[in-house]
């Protein structure tokens, strides 16, 4: 038996997984989206502004206080990471034949991936530099497109 028929029957019959998708409670799909939402608005929100700095926008704004955003954006990625987790549960046969799906995850990982990567970059600037190197420039600005790829395949995604 294949894993994602295993997940599946596990699933459908979990009784969680049940009152998620059979309840008709604000608490229930709809807080799950919030929660996934709220993190996404910190994690994606945070990554789009330390990649639009390092873009050129706000020049006057050092770059190195942005490495306190990655706090925050850490925490927004465990809250949609988790709730991401929990609603692919409560439909998974549909989520992940939706074609949508893998397009998603495919943006998310490697905006994760450079998220990381611009990280450990913005740590080592000098705090009165304000200037941003070409290759640094490169990865904020593929970073910035697999957030919005995310973001927009998951839009998308509501309607397949």
């Amino acid at each position: 038996m294949h894993i994602v028929e295993i997940l599946q029957r596990w699933t459908e019959s979990n009784a969680f997984f049940t009152w998620l998708r059979e309840s008709p409670s604000v608490w229930a799909y709809p807080f799950v989206f919030f929660v996934h939402t709220l993190g996404l608005v910190f994690t994606a929100g945070a990554s789009v502004v330390i990649d639009a700095r390092l873009l050129g926008a706000a020049r006057r704004l050092p770059i190195a206080p942005l490495a306190r955003f990655y706090g925050a954006i850490w925490i927004g990625l465990a809250c949609t990471v988790l709730s991401g987790a929990v609603m692919l549960g409560s439909d998974l046969e549909t989520r992940i034949k939706n074609p949508f799906f893998p397009v998603k995850m495919l943006f998310v990982v490697v905006a994760i991936v450079l998220t990381a990567l611009l990280r450990s970059r913005i740590s080592s600037v000098d705090s009165a530099e304000s200037t941003v190197s070409p290759p640094m420039r490169a990865l904020a600005a593929v970073s910035l497109l697999c957030w919005l790829g995310a973001i927009a395949s998951g839009k998308f995604a509501a309607y397949f």
